[in-house]
């Protein structure tokens, strides 16, 4: 490899193959791609995030390379539901619009906190909006949005704008008591759903209407979960 370009690409997302006896060797904020013998993997490491994530299955043929498992790794430990909550609240404040807002890691204090994006436009059916400044040693980990009252799902206009990595949670159903949700890993347009505390199920169960300004309170959140995860969810109550 000769060509400073294919040096450069190389070096902004190596290929290596994954050892078959060793630890994979470490390495620095960025990302790579791993050749292993049960399929191709992608392995991200950031300020907040240090992730394997499958991309394609073992490739047909025998290779003499050792196997990687799926992994996800928070440096902040796992999603808060406090500051969820909040934006569940913020997004009941803006009914019938759709509200936005980013959880924000700081690298310092290994800590996340929640700032809504100001509104350039915003109705029931789209939001156009601004993310906050950030400070030194702050990342964009979690990007949110809701539907207001309609259902959450991931529109064209998302997956076109989901080009980077963070997780991404949209919100629907906020006129109900309990909201329904959408969570997903956004790895540079590969996506991979996530588990969480608002499934679709819940919505079927929970079909009272409540005030648009009433959140869940913290006690009967709990016994929600408990109730719809035996298995227990990567979140913080």
């Amino acid at each position: 490899m000769t060509d400073p370009r294919d040096l450069a690409l190389q070096a902004s997302c190596p290929v290596l193959a994954a050892p078959r006896f060793g630890p994979l060797p470490d390495m620095v904020n960025g990302q790579r791609v791993i050749v292993a013998a049960n399929g191709v993997f992608v392995q991200v490491r950031l300020d907040w995030l240090d992730c394997v994530q499958r991309l394609a299955p073992p490739l047909g043929v025998p290779l003499p390379f050792g196997a990687l498992q799926e992994r996800l790794q928070f440096s902040f430990g796992v999603l808060p539901i406090r500051l969820i909550e909040d934006f569940i609240a913020a997004g009941r404040q803006g009914l019938p619009n759709e509200v936005a807002g980013v959880l924000v890691y700081q690298r310092r204090t290994r800590s996340l906190r929640l700032a809504l994006c100001a509104p350039l436009a915003a109705s029931p059916g789209r939001i156009a909006y601004r993310r906050p400044v950030l400070q030194e040693g702050e990342t964009v980990a979690v990007d949110l949005h809701t539907h207001g009252c309609d259902r959450p799902f991931w529109s064209a206009e998302d997956d076109r704008d989901d080009q980077g990595i963070q997780v991404a949670g949209v919100f629907g159903g906020l006129h109900r008591s309990v909201p329904q949700a959408e969570f997903r890993l956004v790895l540079n347009g590969c996506y991979r759903a996530l588990p969480h505390p608002w499934p679709r199920g819940a919505q079927a169960q929970m079909t009272e209407t409540v005030a648009v300004r009433t959140a869940v309170p913290p006690s009967r959140l709990r016994r929600m979960l408990a109730r719809w995860t035996p298995g227990g969810w990567p979140w913080n109550t």
